[in-house]
C-alpha cells in the first residue's frame, strides 16, 4: 500500500486496535523503510515536495517515529536540497537521487555544491544543515572538514575575511574537542584528524601573500604551530618569522605616524593698522615758511573786507 500512495489505509490497519495485522513495530518499520528506499531509488526528480520523492517521504510517516526513520527523512531532505544547487551528473544532466545514495564519500557532495555555486560559501549554516542531514550529525571531524571546504571556497573568491572566520570556527571546534579528550584521558583518533585538517587550512591562508592582514596571518600561523606535527614545525616557523618582522615594521610606522611633530617656526606678527598709520608719510603743502603763509592770509583778508559796505558814523 505504501507503494501506491495509500498511506492512510496502511496507517489505519497498523494502528487500529481491531486491525487484523499482527506485525511487530520493528517489522513494520523495516517494510516502510524498504518501500521508501525503493521509491527513492527510482525517482527521476529529487524534489521531495512532488512525485515519487514525496511518496518516499510520506511513506516514512506510517510507522511509529524512530531514530532510523528520522535519519532517512533527513537524507531525503538533503537530497532535495542538493538538487536545488543544480549539481550535475554530466553536463546538462542533473544528478539523480540514486546517484546521491550511491555516493560513497557524501562529504564530496558538499564540495561539489561549493565548487559549482559561486555564492554557496557565504551560507555556512546551510552547508552545516546539509552536512547533518547527509548523516554527519555530531561528527566533529566532518564539521571541521566542512569549515575547511567553505574556507577554501572563500579563498578562491578572495573573500579573506570570511575565510579567516571559517578558520576561527574550525579552531574553536578543534580546541573544544581537545579539551574534552584531555579531561577524559583518552587518545581519540578524531582529534588527530581534525587537527590535521585545521593546521593545514590555517597554514594555507596564513602564508598567502594577497592576504594583507598581518595580525590575522600571525594568529593563523600561531595556531598552525600549535596543531601541526613536530616534523612540520620548521616549515611554519620560517614564514612565521618573516611575517613577524613585517608586523614589527608596520608597528614602527604606526608609532612614527603618532609621534609629536616639531612646532612650526615663529613668524613675524602682522603689523596693526595703528602702526601702519603712524608710519604713513603724508606729503606737506608746498609752502616755503610761516611768514609766507601769514602774508598770503593777510592779502586774502583785505580782498574779502573790501567787498563789505562800511558806513561812517
Amino acid at each position: 500500500m505504501c507503494e501506491i500512495d495509500r498511506f492512510d489505509i496502511a496507517k489505519h490497519l497498523i494502528l487500529s486496535k481491531h486491525g487484523k495485522l499482527t506485525l511487530e513495530a520493528s517489522r513494520i518499520e523495516d517494510l516502510c523503510l524498504a518501500a521508501s528506499r525503493e521509491i527513492y531509488d527510482n525517482a527521476s526528480s529529487a524534489n521531495y515536495k512532488v512525485g515519487d520523492m514525496k511518496l518516499a517521504y510520506d511513506c516514512l510517516d506510517v510507522p511509529a517515529p524512530s531514530q532510523q526513520l528520522t535519519k532517512e527523512r533527513d537524507f531525503i531532505e538533503a537530497t532535495s536540497r542538493l538538487s536545488s544547487f543544480n549539481i550535475m551528473s554530466r553536463p546538462g544532466l542533473p544528478i539523480l537521487p540514486i546517484e546521491i545514495r550511491l555516493t560513497k564519500d557524501r562529504l564530496s557532495l558538499i564540495s561539489r555544491v561549493l565548487s559549482s555555486n559561486a555564492d554557496a560559501y557565504k551560507h555556512t549554516q546551510v552547508m552545516l544543515d546539509l552536512l547533518h542531514k547527509l548523516g554527519f550529525r555530531d561528527d566533529v571531524v566532518a564539521e571541521v572538514k566542512t569549515f575547511a571546504m567553505v574556507s577554501d571556497a572563500a579563498l578562491q573568491a578572495e573573500d579573506f575575511t570570511r575565510a579567516f572566520d571559517m578558520n576561527q570556527k574550525m579552531i574553536d571546534v578543534v580546541f573544544k574537542l581537545r579539551s574534552a579528550i584531555t579531561s577524559s584521558g583518552s587518545d581519540d583518533q578524531r582529534l588527530q584528524e581534525a587537527s590535521e585538517v585545521c593546521w593545514l587550512s590555517c597554514f594555507q591562508l596564513g602564508r598567502l601573500p594577497d592576504f594583507l592582514n598581518v595580525e590575522q596571518k600571525l594568529t593563523l600561523m600561531g595556531r598552525a604551530l600549535e596543531l601541526c606535527p613536530a616534523d612540520k614545525l620548521n616549515d611554519i616557523l620560517i614564514p612565521w618569522r618573516r611575517m613577524e618582522q613585517e608586523d614589527l615594521e608596520v608597528r614602527k610606522e604606526r608609532l612614527a605616524d603618532h609621534s609629536p611633530r616639531p612646532k612650526p617656526a615663529a613668524t613675524k606678527p602682522v603689523s596693526s593698522l595703528q602702526s601702519r598709520l603712524n608710519n604713513l608719510h603724508v606729503p606737506t603743502t608746498p609752502l616755503l615758511n610761516a611768514e609766507d603763509a601769514a602774508a598770503l592770509a593777510g592779502r586774502a583778508f583785505s580782498r574779502v573786507a573790501s567787498n563789505f559796505p562800511f558806513r561812517e558814523s
